[in-house]
């Protein structure tokens, strides 16, 4: 991770204590023939516990290693040991009692981060782990505060992320952001581990109620610190020493929002155990998901067409919104104006950064694949700034973007300027001198029939009237049953799924936005 390679000066002071690490473990592990040998009897696991806390103390707590020093070391002895997570071993258990001993260091380098297979791991307390309690925690953290939490979301963001990435997915890390807040406060005993624990009859427990105190304290204090706004507790509720704890919860959360880079390694470890755990973007590019989003802004009356584009924008994501589902439940016109504004607002609220400009394109690109449907304001409202302002080196986007707009005379002058043609682009050339009245319609279906596109294809069989004629091995012969009604839209969702059978209707109208029967089979949400 870069920001813990920035803090390392004396990497040769590591590569030593990897070595010597790597060769403990090893040896250690070389005691016993397999696992049972190592848990079956407490007392020889305790006292290889001692041993790996022994030899922790000694190469780290009194070798004046950083707690950056010990991350990047202990991320080196993972990748050196080259264990096999799926199956246990003695060298898995004592790596797993090293990085118990290492993350209760003083001060503790947690969250520890490791890479399996590319996929990162997030070394948890042992008072999590032992009690399975990562799914009850999570839950209750899901529960807390969603206002609160959209308001740390705007303050503790960049808005140029926010947007590209979505609210949604900023909250899921921002979850994982408190838990990590909590498990670091676990391993630095800001409440003491006899308040979490209590141990009956022999058995140890955990007292949900002083944990579940912790999460919304440390839930109250960052909000505090991201945001100002001061949080008081509620004392009636709680008792005197629980007060006392509240306000050490708060100093310690406050003290590490202070330290930048220690705030920002937690912050991009609460990312990578997003992605490894829950993966919200999974949930959120899902067509259903993001059909109930749309479906729910349509029946919002307290705000305008404007605002409810806004808040799919802000929710989903530039990088995560289906375009597919944005054209059928919102006209032209409008989608049009709301990203003009958006590109003004980035500007004026500088937030028009190369990422943005970067993610903004890759958006529109795919918009440009299907129609502009108008409700007869057609290019009264135009992306022609923006575009010409932060895209003007790239030609076919420019293409892309006249054609979509419907100004074919624009689209042919561009050809000029794009050097490497392809069949996509020929189909359009083609189209844009019909839809000009620069050739014929027999013209047109005469070219079409040299189509090696599959659009071209079903564009001919249209044009020359014998769509049912259309190849079996034209994925778009199911829309072609479709159009002619051989077969019922449930027919075709049961093949293609409902997100498969709109995405082709809207990739030809891509093509060719002036067939009526094709805009009633996209079911389009708004009356055109």
């Amino acid at each position: 991770m870069e920001i813990v390679e920035k803090h390392i000066k004396n990497p040769e002071k590591i590569e030593k204590v990897v070595r010597d690490s790597i060769h403990f473990i090893k040896n250690e592990a070389s005691k016993f023939l397999d696992t049972d040998k190592l848990l079956s009897d407490s007392n020889t696991f305790f006292e290889e516990r001692k041993a790996v806390t022994r030899f922790v103390n000694q190469h780290f707590k009194h070798s004046s290693f950083s707690k950056w020093e010990i991350r990047k070391a202990v991320q080196d002895i993972f990748s050196g040991l080259d264990l096999e997570l799926e199956k246990d071993s003695p060298e898995k258990i004592i790596f797993m009692l090293f990085t118990d001993a290492v993350s209760e260091l003083v001060p503790s380098p947690s969250p520890l981060i490791f890479f399996y297979k590319e996929s990162p791991l997030v070394k948890k307390h042992g008072i999590i782990v032992d009690f399975n309690l990562l799914p009850e925690l999570l839950t209750k953290i899901e529960e807390l505060d969603d206002y609160k939490k959209h308001q740390i979301v705007l303050d503790l963001f960049p808005e140029d992320k926010i947007l590209i990435e979505g609210v949604s997915l900023k909250i899921a890390q921002l979850n994982f952001l408190i838990l990590n807040l909590l498990d670091k406060a676990l391993y630095e005993e800001v409440v003491p581990f006899e308040k979490i624990t209590a141990e009956k009859n022999g058995k140890l427990s955990v007292d949900r109620n002083m944990l579940i105190f912790s999460v919304v304290s440390i839930f109250a204090a960052l909000y505090e610190g991201i945001t100002g706004e001061k949080q008081q507790f509620k004392g009636s509720f709680y008792t005197a020493e629980l007060s006392r704890y509240f306000v050490k919860i708060k100093s310690f959360v406050k003290k590490l929002i202070s330290d930048t880079d220690e705030f920002e390694y937690l912050l991009q470890a609460s990312k990578l155990e997003e992605a490894g755990i829950e993966n919200r973007v999974i949930t959120i590019r899902d067509y259903e998901t993001q059909k109930n989003v749309f479906e729910e802004s349509l029946r919002r009356d307290d705000v305008d067409t404007y605002e409810k584009i806004e808040s799919i924008f802000w929710l989903l994501g530039i990088r995560n919104i289906n375009p597919v589902l944005l054209i059928r439940y919102y006209n032209g016109d409008d989608i049009v104006y709301y990203i003009f504004e958006l590109f003004r607002q980035a500007q004026d609220g500088g937030f028009l950064s190369d990422r943005f400009v970067k993610e903004s394109k890759s958006f529109l690109r795919k918009l440009f694949r299907y129609p502009y449907i108008s409700k007869g304001l057609l290019n009264q409202k135009t992306l022609d700034k923006p575009v010409k302002l932060l895209y003007s080196e790239d030609p076919v986007f420019n293409a892309e973007y006249f054609y979509f707009t419907q100004r074919y005379d624009r689209y042919l002058d561009m050809q000029e300027l794009i050097k490497e043609k392809n069949e996509d682009i020929s189909l359009k050339n083609l189209l844009a001198r019909y839809y000009l009245k620069e050739i014929s319609k027999e013209e047109l279906t005469g070219w079409l029939a040299l189509s090696k596109t599959k659009e071209g294809e079903f564009l001919y069989h249209l044009f020359a009237e014998n769509i049912s004629g259309l190849p079996q091995d034209n994925p778009y012969r199911h829309i072609a049953d479709l159009y002619t009604a051989k077969a019922s839209r449930q027919d075709v969702f049961n093949i293609l799924g409902e997100e498969g059978t709109y995405t082709l209707i809207l990739r030809i109208l891509g093509y060719y936005p002036f067939d009526n029967r094709l805009k009633n089979l996209a079911d389009l949400r708004f009356e055109v």
